[in-house]
């Protein structure tokens, strides 16, 4: 192993990075390089020299080519092989899943997605992926290994409880658009994750608070309202706003006068990029998709509540439209855990057994669809991309009130 490599680098996350050459484009075009990644520096150049001789035959049959080109010497016989080369590639590449993989997550979708899905996929990928199939040469995964995968995600995950079928069906996704992506390349000739089968599972009712759970936390936020994270909390509670949106709203946002809220941004807690550690920053992005953009129609609760709150923050100094409606004592917004552990301290100073705060929106909709609010309004008012999704989620509550439009006509 040679000491020092200058084409081995220290990235910011800490992590080395070893670029090398795979070839050059059309053989007499620009170098195409390829990058490798390591935890260490030892380990990054181990992993470099695997890589260049994986592919040191076809470069230096290339090289070869460039070479008596400029001497204007016959190329013909010598680009007969490296067209055979070429056709022979997929048998002869030992570049591995973990390689290509990490090169891909890196290059392709660190840039193209947010944050939050980023963190997202590189948890997929370094937790679940790397861990069973990281050494798997790229070309030799098949079907049934993708499937064998899948298993294992459907029983043995997450200590042997299993994924859920719409977590385990984003790994299939960001598998599929990886192997699309090795295709492009000419590294693979096929995608194993066509037709893959996701086993169904018996899906859960949303976690929300029954109608005394609802009532007691309504009175006890009602008698904090002297505290902003009170007031957001009900207002949460009140329109089904998630808590990223929640704390990312500003003045700008809430238009008193159509009585309308919206909904445009969102805060995150992502893993730190720089850090060594399992550290977290706050992000401040786009909503959750393009439909999680949207306008949430005030009710003459809700306006109350935030009229009354901006006139008392009148009284003590003016309200710029680019302040966040729930803000910190500097002026910023409102951390997500702020509001989590204050959430927390509430259920239990009210007796209530303990709940996420994403069971505010879950409460909100299951009050919304038992009180007859029209499917397709109320998945406008979440955000949700198809009325179908809402169907699915609070189906429970739409059965339940069946029940008692059947129970009218019992004595007819």
């Amino acid at each position: 192993m040679k000491k020092h490599r200058k084409n081995v680098y220290k990235r910011s996350d800490h992590r080395y990075e070893g670029r090398y050459i795979t070839g050059y484009k059309g053989i007499h075009g620009k170098a195409i390089y390829r990058s490798i990644y390591a935890d260490t520096y030892r380990e990054a150049v181990a992993l470099l020299e695997e890589a260049e001789k994986s592919v040191s035959e076809k470069v230096a049959l290339e090289r070869l080519i460039r070479k008596q080109k400029r001497k204007n010497l016959p190329v013909e016989s010598l680009e007969r092989m490296a067209e055979s080369y070429s056709h022979n590639k997929f048998a002869q590449s030992s570049a591995t899943l973990r390689q290509c993989l990490v090169q891909w997550l890196e290059e392709s979708k660190k840039l193209t997605v947010k944050a939050s899905s980023y963190t997202r996929y590189c948890s997929i990928v370094y937790k679940h992926i790397l861990p069973q199939l990281g050494d798997c040469p790229v070309n030799e995964v098949t079907p049934k290994t993708v499937q064998d995968y899948i298993h294992y995600l459907s029983n043995d995950a997450k200590n042997r409880k299993g994924l859920a079928p719409a977590t385990i069906k984003i790994h299939l996704v960001l598998l599929s658009s990886f192997f699309e992506k090795m295709i492009e390349l000419e590294l693979v000739q096929n995608n194993p994750c066509k037709n893959i089968h996701i086993p169904p599972r018996q899906k859960k009712k949303p976690n929300y608070l029954k109608q005394s759970e609802y009532q007691k936390l309504e009175k006890v936020l009602e008698d904090k309202l002297y505290d902003k994270r009170a007031r957001a909390i009900l207002l949460a509670l009140k329109t089904g706003i998630r808590l990223g949106e929640l704390a990312a709203l500003r003045w700008a946002d809430i238009d008193l006068q159509s009585k309308t809220i919206h909904v445009r941004h969102s805060i995150q807690r992502v893993k730190a990029e720089a850090s060594e550690k399992n550290k977290t920053e706050v992000v401040f992005g786009q909503t959750k998709s393009a439909c999680s953009e949207r306008d949430i129609p005030m009710n003459d609760g809700i306006y109350r509540l935030l009229h009354a709150y901006q006139k008392s923050l009148k009284k003590s100094g003016v309200i710029a439209e680019e302040s966040f409606v729930f803000s910190n004592r500097q002026g910023s917004y409102l951390d997500p855990r702020a509001y989590q552990n204050y959430f927390s301290a509430l259920l239990k100073e009210a007796g209530i057994r303990c709940v996420n705060f994403h069971a505010l929106r879950h409460t909100f909709a299951t009050i919304a669809a038992s009180k007859n609010m029209q499917i397709s309004t109320l998945s406008r008012i979440l955000g949700h991309s198809n009325p179908s999704i809402t169907l699915q989620i609070y189906v429970h509550a739409i059965d339940e009130q069946d029940r008692i439009e059947m129970s009218k006509i019992e004595n007819l």
